[in-house]
C-alpha cells in the first residue's frame, strides 16, 4: 500500500503530466516519461489514475502528438450550508493576501461554486468576495506571482532575482516546489542551485522572474508537510528542533492560552496566573520575535543562547528610548 509521501508524489507528478500533455502535445509517451523521471509501468499506472479522474488521452502516430479525447470538469458538489459559508469566508480572508493576484483567482473559483445557489445566499457571499482588498496589486508583482505558479506546476526551472530589505540584489537559479502564504504573505520553497540547498524566498521580495529552459523531475526528497514539522513562524530547517520556554505574565496568560502555535506547544499553568509556553522548533529565534510582541510581560528561560540574545535586543531597545528622551 502506498504511503502518504508516495501518494502526495504520484499527485504531484500527474499535476505536471496534466500540463504536458495540454501544452506540449508533441511530446512522445517516452519522452513525457524521461521527462517525469519514472518507467513505462508508472506512466501506465498515472494515466490509469487520470482515467478514473475522468482525463483521457493517447499519442496520435499519425498526428505526432498526444491527443487529448476526454477532459475532466468538476461538478459543483452537494455542498451544506455550513461548508459552503467556510469555504466562502475563508476565501474572503484573502483580501488580507499582499499578492492580491492569487486572491482574484481564488474569487474566480468560489465565484463558479456559487453559480446555481439561492439568490439570498450568493449575494451576502458576493459582497465579501467584492470588498476591496487591503493590499492593492501591481501589475508587476502580478506577473511575477503568475510564472512562479506557471513554473512550479511545470516543473520550470527559473532565475530569480531577490531583494532583502537595505541590501543588494542578488540572483539565483532555482527550482520551485511549492507556493504557500503564511500570515498573509506568499512564500516560495525550492532548490537553490548556487547554495545546493532548499530555501524559502518570500515573494513580495521577488524583482524578476526568467525561464532558463530547464525542466526537473527530482524533487529531491521535498516533503512540504515534513518540511514544516518544527516550524514555528516561516522559514523551515533541516536542523534538529531545540527546547524553548518562555514564561508569560498572568494579564498576557489568557491570550497564550487562545493560541494554537506549534504541534509540539506545551502549556504549564502556575499559582500566580502566569504560565510557562514551551515548543520544540528548527528556528528558535522565531519564538523570540514572537514573543516581543507582549511587551515585558515575557521571558524566554531557555535555551540561554536566546535568552542572551532577547537581553541584548531589550537593552538595545531601551537605549534607543533612552536616546528620545
Amino acid at each position: 500500500m502506498p504511503n502518504d509521501s508516495q501518494k502526495l508524489q504520484q499527485l504531484q507528478r500527474v499535476l505536471l503530466l496534466y500540463q504536458l500533455v495540454k501544452t506540449k502535445p508533441e511530446m512522445s509517451s517516452k519522452a513525457l516519461q524521461e521527462e517525469l523521471g519514472i518507467g513505462k509501468s508508472t506512466y501506465n499506472r498515472d494515466r490509469d489514475f487520470m482515467k478514473k479522474l475522468g482525463v483521457y488521452f493517447e499519442y496520435d502516430k499519425t498526428k505526432k502528438r498526444q491527443d487529448l479525447t476526454k477532459d475532466a470538469f468538476l461538478p459543483i458538489p452537494d455542498l451544506s450550508l455550513d461548508e459552503r459559508l467556510a469555504i466562502i469566508l475563508a476565501l474572503s480572508q484573502l483580501g488580507e493576501l499582499q499578492e492580491s493576484f492569487l486572491a482574484k483567482h481564488a474569487r474566480a473559483a468560489a465565484a463558479k461554486l456559487l453559480a446555481g445557489q439561492e439568490k439570498a445566499f450568493c449575494d451576502i457571499c458576493k459582497a465579501l468576495l467584492e470588498q476591496n482588498l487591503v493590499h492593492g496589486g501591481h501589475s508587476r508583482q502580478e506577473r511575477i506571482v503568475d510564472d512562479l505558479l506557471k513554473a512550479t506546476i511545470n516543473r520550470r526551472r527559473i532565475r530569480i532575482s531577490y531583494c532583502k530589505p537595505s541590501q543588494p540584489i542578488e540572483d539565483y537559479e532555482v527550482e520551485p516546489y511549492q507556493v504557500f502564504v503564511v500570515d498573509g504573505f506568499l512564500y516560495l520553497d525550492g532548490y537553490c542551485v548556487e547554495r545546493k540547498e532548499i530555501r524559502c524566498y518570500k515573494v513580495c521580495r521577488i524583482r524578476g522572474v526568467r525561464e532558463l529552459g530547464l525542466t526537473f523531475s527530482s524533487l529531491r526528497g521535498y516533503d512540504f508537510a515534513r518540511r514544516r514539522t518544527n516550524v514555528f513562524g516561516i522559514y523551515a530547517s533541516d536542523l534538529e528542533p531545540e527546547h524553548v520556554k518562555v514564561w508569560f505574565a498572568a494579564e498576557i496568560a489568557p491570550f497564550i492560552r487562545e493560541e494554537s502555535r506549534h504541534a509540539s506547544q506545551k502549556l504549564t499553568e502556575n499559582s500566580d496566573g502566569s504560565l510557562f509556553f514551551e515548543v520544540d522548533v528548527a528556528e528558535p529565534e522565531e519564538v523570540l520575535w514572537w514573543a516581543l510582541r507582549w511587551g515585558g510581560n515575557f521571558e524566554i528561560i531557555e535555551p540561554q543562547w536566546l535568552r542572551e540574545q532577547a537581553i541584548k535586543t531589550i537593552r538595545s531597545m531601551a537605549q534607543r528610548y533612552k536616546k528620545l528622551t
